[in-house]
């Protein structure tokens, strides 16, 4: 009977969850399914050890029945591998744990089978007895083989090579070998189908500790900045070697070393930190913040496990060279005491695993969690051993972030959950402020972290600082204000408010009116101080700091009343300005809230007519325009002729349109000091049939001005024709009205009415009889007897005794 067989039947009378690759957990619904279960034949059951979901650590037993004592386990990348005393390898793929490989090693030796090395992406895995027999085992091969070029090597460590080479190429890239006697070697490993071909590559020795201890660990780290440039750490149990440079691989060659150089640099004096003692075995352990393989950067932490205790800290890469650390903030943590009959002793673990917030510490019979923040002891749980059963060691997947404990007959999964959730409290406790916000899982913690942060400020007298974070928190609003006020800090109420204004809501209406106000209080009084404090100080060093200071935040309250304008009653900062006596400030709110009135009038009332007419020309209020425009244009006529000038470009060339720009050139062309109309009339002209100023206005505006033609011109566009020749012949204009009275041509009727209009005034005002006949020759309407009853009942014939014959003579030959 095989192996599997034997285990299949083992099996049969277990009741088996389905395990659904998910590793997080092989208890929870991420992991084993409790609601219906199933038999499986792989003999993976949930012993149900784990504890409440509340608990970051919780030590679940996955039952498995083992043919033969387990002699090494590694999981990667969600593969989880086992070698037997029987030296067979179990390989599972944990997203299909139904599928058990059962693989033998080739029995050429008595040597049994001493450590396994799997690679983060779970395809190489490296097979070392304690003859220094080696072998080799790909992803998907169902048999083992043997390393030629190893031989005579105990691997006791392997540092895999994460970086050089793309995730499709299925060699190993070049990586390095720690050896049992102090020896490392660089080799490259491909898996060939080929009979005659070796797998490996080349295997070469390439450093020498010079002293006949294991290398209990090996990392190769790639700086970030500089992909040439690597980082390799080797641990032996009472030293921590480091070796920087350049590597240098060869394109030409395959066989060529990639890290002989690197290591040569390091030949006579090797850059080591040393911990003495007795122990014959130590750990070697990082923790990277970004785990998943094709995102995989950096080590961020470190952690050796050591007679003395476990030394850490964590990895700056810079511009570190040849002889330099890259270590930094290192610590020795001395193993936690454990109570032992009458005395206490520290005991050492067997292994130990690297997570981001704690230390994972494997003992004999127990297992323990230390919180790395403060060193305390966090988890405490003891393994359920039965008689006789002998704790291995522990093993990481570092890609999926699950951590493995096995004994020589059982497996158990310490399940790490939300390992973070209490952090946020720790680096409060530590004052590490931005870095606890950072870990706040909900507003409770978050106002808890900015509460604190503001008090420890307000005690240390920093003030501003202290303001700004008692804004973001939900400390009464009265509590703060008051402690400001208490100690006559004015610059931190002021930053406090500001900060509070700004994070209330749109329709708080009347609370950021309030404190708007407050503000704008705050910082009138403020500039008159300094103003007096500047006046006070006169032929001293500090007028200038002053004078500086004052001009900074009046530009500063200019930028809250524009961006606040909305927020303050218009009366209430009226007074409040004008009571600190802030000209400048007064009229620069008056313009940010539109009062452009409030504006000119003063400017009017100083005197300073260029300065009310820039203003005026920035707003668009015709009313505001007829209001000022002929104080203006009577004290600053230069200026005005300056406007025209603008207007008539924005008017023709720019093609604008607003009727409130082309009321306003028509108030300037209006109310100039001059009789001559030309410049108003070619400007009425030009607006055509279809004007975009106000008829009635200009109307009434060219009436109160005096501008007749005008008039005559508006009356004749508003289709007004009889008030046009009315209008010219109150004025004697005869020319302008005759062109008016022509106007209606589709109208004969009034035509003919108009023209009458103009032969009685000739007639009975000028008494111009003969001016009067000539108007029959103009106007085809008129008859010689429709003139007639405006003669006066005594007049000479002679007078126009020729114009009347020909009349008559154009009736008979008609």
């Amino acid at each position: 009977m095989s192996l599997i067989d034997d285990f299949i039947e083992n099996s049969n009378d277990a009741l088996q969850p389905l395990y659904n690759g998910n590793t997080s957990s092989f208890l929870d619904t991420a992991g084993f399914e409790h609601a219906d279960p199933v038999m499986l034949e792989t003999g993976f059951v949930s012993a149900g050890l784990a504890k409440d979901e509340t608990e970051i650590f919780s030590l679940d037993l996955v039952q498995f029945q083992f043919p033969a004592h387990l002699v090494a386990m590694s999981v990667s990348n969600e593969i989880l591998v086992m070698a037997l005393e029987t030296n067979h390898i179990l390989r599972i793929d944990l997203q299909q744990a139904h599928d058990v490989e059962d693989i033998e090693i080739p029995r050429k030796s008595e040597g049994k089978i001493y450590k396994i090395f799997f690679d983060p992406t779970g395809r190489h895995l490296l097979i070392t007895t304690e003859q220094g027999e080696n072998f080799y085992l790909f992803e998907k091969w169902k048999k083992a083989k043997v390393l030629s070029k190893f031989k005579g090597i105990t691997i006791e460590s392997v540092g895999w090579n994460r970086f050089n080479g793309s995730s499709s190429d299925t060699s190993t890239k070049k990586i390095l070998i720690g050896s049992r006697n102090g020896l490392i070697f660089e080799a490259e490993i491909e898996p060939t189908d080929e009979f005659f071909k070796k797998e490996e590559k080349f295997c070469k020795q390439v450093y020498s500790l010079n002293r006949n201890v294991p290398i209990t660990g090996l990392r190769i780290e790639q700086f970030p900045a500089t992909t040439r440039k690597y980082l390799i750490v080797a641990a032996t149990p009472t030293r921590l070697y480091q070796f920087i440079g350049n590597a240098t691989p060869s394109k030409d060659d395959e066989v060529a070393s990639m890290f002989e150089s690197l290591f040569a640099s390091y030949a006579i004096n090797p850059v080591f930190q040393e911990l003495p003692g007795d122990l014959n075995y130590s750990e070697l352990q990082f923790y990277s913040q970004y785990q998943e393989l094709q995102y995989q950067g950096a080590a961020k932490n470190f952690a050796w496990l050591t007679n003395p205790g476990i030394y850490h800290g964590s990895l700056v890469f810079g511009s570190q060279d040849i002889g330099d650390s890259v270590i930094d903030s290192a610590k020795l943590l001395p193993y936690p005491t454990t109570p032992n009959n009458d005395t206490t002793a520290a005991e050492i673990p067997l292994s130990i695993a690297l997570t981001e917030f704690h230390f994972i510490l494997l003992y004999k019979e127990r297992v323990k969690a230390i919180c790395q923040l403060n060193d305390q002891i966090v988890f405490d749980d003891v393994i359920p051993l039965v008689t006789g059963e002998e704790v291995r060691t522990m093993t990481v997947d570092n890609v999926k972030n699950t951590f493995w404990i096995y004994t020589d007959s059982s497996i158990f999964e310490l399940i790490v959950s939300k390992e973070d959730r209490d952090v946020w409290k720790l680096y409060l406790e530590k004052q590490q402020f931005d870095t606890a916000l950072q870990y706040c899982k909900n507003p409770a913690q978050r106002d808890k972290v900015l509460t604190t942060q503001a008090e420890h400020y307000f005690s240390q007298k920093r003030y501003l600082l202290s303001a700004s974070y008692y804004a973001e928190s939900t400390v009464p609003f009265e509590e703060i204000a008051l402690k400001f006020v208490e100690r006559d800090e004015r610059d931190a109420l002021k930053k406090y408010l500001l900060n509070k204004l700004d994070k209330l809501r749109r329709q708080d209406l009347t609370q950021k009116t309030m404190i708007a106000t407050w503000l704008v209080e705050i910082y009138l009084s403020k500039i008159n101080m300094l103003e007096d404090l500047a006046a006070s100080s006169a032929g001293s060093d500090d007028i200038s700091n002053f004078k500086a200071e004052q001009t900074v935040l009046e530009d500063e309250f200019k930028g809250f009343l524009e961006q606040y304008r909305t927020d303050l009653d218009k009366k209430t900062t009226y007074n409040l300005i004008s009571s600190h006596g802030r000209t400048n400030e007064l009229l620069c709110y008056a313009s940010l809230i539109g009062d452009y009135e409030k504006v000119i009038s003063h400017w009017i009332q100083e005197g300073n007519y260029k300065q009310a007419l820039d203003v005026l020309s920035k707003q668009a209020s015709v009313d505001t325009f007829y209001k000022f425009a002929l104080v203006l244009m009577e004290n600053a006529p230069s200026e005005t002729n300056q406007a025209i000038r603008y207007l008539q470009y924005v008017v023709q060339q720019l093609k604008n349109t607003d009727p409130a720009i082309h009321n306003f050139l028509l108030t300037l062309y209006a109310t100039q000091p001059t009789n001559d109309e030309s410049a108003l009339l070619q400007f009425l002209a030009s607006e055509g049939r279809e004007p975009h100023y106000n008829l009635d206005y200009a109307l009434r505006l060219c009436s109160q001005n005096r501008r007749m033609q005008s008039c005559v011109h508006i009356y004749s566009n508003m289709g007004l024709y009889e008030e046009a020749v009315d209008l010219a012949l109150k004025h004697n204009d005869l020319e302008l009205a005759r062109i008016n009275a022509d106007k209606p041509e589709d109208d004969d009727a009034l035509r003919k009415k108009l023209w009458l209009k103009i032969a009685r005034h000739v007639v009975e005002k000028k008494r111009e009889i003969k001016t009067a006949m000539d108007y029959l020759q103009h106007c085809d309407l008129l008859k010689i007897e429709d003139i007639l009853p405006f003669f006066p009942d005594f007049v000479h014939i002679d007078e126009f005794k020729v114009k009347f014959l020909l009349m008559l003579k154009l009736v008979v030959n008609y």
